[in-house]
């Protein structure tokens, strides 16, 4: 974790993304706490192993991250989930919108999330994913994207047919909103596989990010 943190700590970045993956390091939160560094948790992060288990079969959330999936479709949590949003549970966390397969994964299901007012981290990778097998309308897209209860955004790029977390490009979907929503002050997470990257691409993609010339 410390190494992974060191080698994106000096981009310059404003803070980091805590992710499930890395092998923990002794005193790790303690360390960048006193360093001011700013931080997001995600999903199955623990500072103690390489991740945690984020539900339970019956749908009970086991992590407190800022941000968490939903479960897949095919996890015994999925019913219990479905149900309990619908009784008007999970108000109080963060959930990313995902891609076919998950909940949250389509139009409609982010449809009903948003009329049920929802707190989202909009992945537009994700949401790409869902373009490409045509389950994300456009009028979803756009109301998504006024939509007042997101917060956080995640960003990268993929070719339609997985979640590939590949480098940004100039026209990679949703980056120009992602750049809209940076400038509002939401916390705007790049999630492309930077350690594939030498130093100089990496702060290339910090600068499409930000809209550096």
């Amino acid at each position: 974790m410390q190494t992974a943190a060191e080698e994106l700590l000096a981009l310059g970045v404003d803070g980091l993304q805590l992710t499930p993956g890395n092998a923990p390091t002794e005193g790790f939160l303690e360390g960048l706490s006193r360093r001011g560094v700013p931080v997001r948790t995600h999903h199955g992060f623990d500072a103690r192993a390489l991740r945690a288990q984020v539900w339970s079969p019956l749908a009970e959330c086991l992590v407190s991250s800022d941000s968490v999936h939903p479960p897949r479709d095919v996890d015994a949590a999925s019913p219990h989930w479905h149900a309990r949003v619908d009784s008007g549970d999970f108000h109080d966390m963060t959930l990313e919108t995902m891609y076919p397969g998950y909940a949250l994964g389509t139009g409609e299901a982010l449809q009903r999330a948003m009329d049920l007012g929802l707190r989202l981290a909009v992945d537009v990778s994700h949401l790409h994913l869902q373009r490409a097998a045509e389950r994300l309308p456009d009028s979803v897209w756009r109301r998504l994207q006024d939509y007042p209860h997101i917060d956080e955004v995640h960003v990268s790029a993929n070719l339609g047919d997985r979640d590939a977390h590949l480098p940004l490009t100039p026209d990679t979907f949703g980056l120009a909103w992602a750049r809209e929503r940076l400038g509002a002050g939401v916390p705007v997470i790049l999630e492309c596989y930077l350690h594939r990257l030498s130093h100089d691409e990496r702060r290339t993609q910090l600068d499409l990010l930000r809209g550096s010339p």
